[in-house]
């Protein structure tokens, strides 16, 4: 997905972690660079065996199925502690307790083991999780409609965690871009690499120093099976992310396309006319959730949520019908976004 104009060649490394294809750019010496992309792999083995909810006895699955409070690890603590944030900051759009709607609609296993048409769920069986969440689940005093609110506590400085009856998370949505932000910090900081790119799926944190030309990252056509290019993205310190449901798709029974991006508010693949979402900013993480927030929403909606929280990230997006949106810095459209012209453009308010 991405190469580089470098002073200094970067030495690339590839491997797979969390259901998808990592790619690692160092300027560094070639030892340091190789014992670094170790390191990383390492870092996103260890957090795909805690977070999967693929992985029979990973600490979310533990989490998923503990009663009252259970301790969990740091990193656990803190990715729980972003998500809390991310679901006021989005109105509730992202909501990690979309775990078993996820499973009734057909993504129960790691998406390469999916089969062409996954089998749905009754429809019975769906509005009973859209209004009683399951038959075990104890009722709440709060409304059980109320997407928009976190389905857990976390009990200050001491790393305990109690769910809500009935709940389980889904944390897919966060940790990886949480896990790209945090490795890449850590080269910075730590391994002191001027200048890199950690590249997750589409996840990506770049940074580098004004001796380095800036990242090119290129933006794949979500019309097309190939990876064909539709633009560019350049930048030399930051964070891109893109999200959309053309890439894990799958059909039901009625043949009807069923995609990973559940809004909260039915508890079904989200109806939208967005395909996919580009986002580009300071951190993966959030670049992350505004992309699935976005896509989730559709154009409409998209656009005035963006404004109610005087969001300041450049965000593209393109649509069924072939439209592109942008909303961001129209001043630097043209440097930042080689390739694009999009049908609509919104300035920062």
């Amino acid at each position: 997905m991405s190469r580089t104009e470098q002073v200094y060649r970067a030495l690339r490394f590839r491997f797979q972690a969390m259901n998808t294809s990592v790619e690692v750019q160092l300027c560094a010496e070639r030892e340091q660079a190789e014992h670094a992309a170790s390191l990383v792999k390492n870092w996103f083995e260890t957090q795909e065996q805690r977070f999967s909810r693929f992985v029979a006895d990973s600490e979310l699955n533990r989490l998923n199925h503990s009663s009252g409070w259970m301790p969990v690890s740091a990193a656990m603590d803190e990715v729980l502690s972003l998500a809390y944030g991310y679901i006021g900051q989005t109105e509730g759009i992202f909501q990690p307790g979309i775990s078993q709607a996820l499973r009734l609609s057909g993504y129960h296993s790691s998406f390469e083991k999916i089969q062409e048409r996954a089998s749905y769920q009754s429809l019975t069986e769906r509005n009973h999780l859209i209004h009683g969440r399951e038959t075990k689940e104890v009722s709440r005093e709060q409304n059980p409609y109320d997407y928009s609110r976190p389905t857990w506590i976390q009990r200050e400085g001491s790393r305990m965690v109690h769910l809500d009856p009935g709940t389980e998370l889904d944390l897919g949505g966060i940790v990886k871009g949480w896990a790209v932000e945090r490795i890449a910090d850590w080269l910075q900081k730590k391994m002191k690499i001027a200048s890199g790119m950690i590249n997750a799926g589409g996840d990506v944190q770049v940074w580098g120093t004004s001796d380095h030309s800036r990242w090119i990252l290129e933006v794949t056509d979500p019309f097309t099976q190939e990876q064909s290019i539709s633009g560019e993205v350049r930048l030399r310190n930051g964070a891109v992310a893109t999200s959309g449901i053309t890439r894990r798709q799958w059909q039901d029974n009625n043949g009807r396309a069923a995609h990973h991006l559940i809004d909260p508010r039915t508890m079904e693949p989200a109806d939208t006319d967005i395909l996919q979402c580009t986002v580009v900013g300071k951190h993966t993480s959030q670049c992350e959730i505004i992309a699935k927030t976005v896509c989730i929403l559709g154009s409409g909606e998209a656009v005035k949520w963006l404004n109610r929280h005087y969001d300041r990230h450049d965000v593209l997006w393109m649509t069924r019908e072939g439209s592109v949106y942008f909303r961001g810095n129209t001043a630097t459209l043209a440097e930042c976004w080689p390739g694009f012209d999009p049908d609509h453009r919104f300035s920062l308010i």
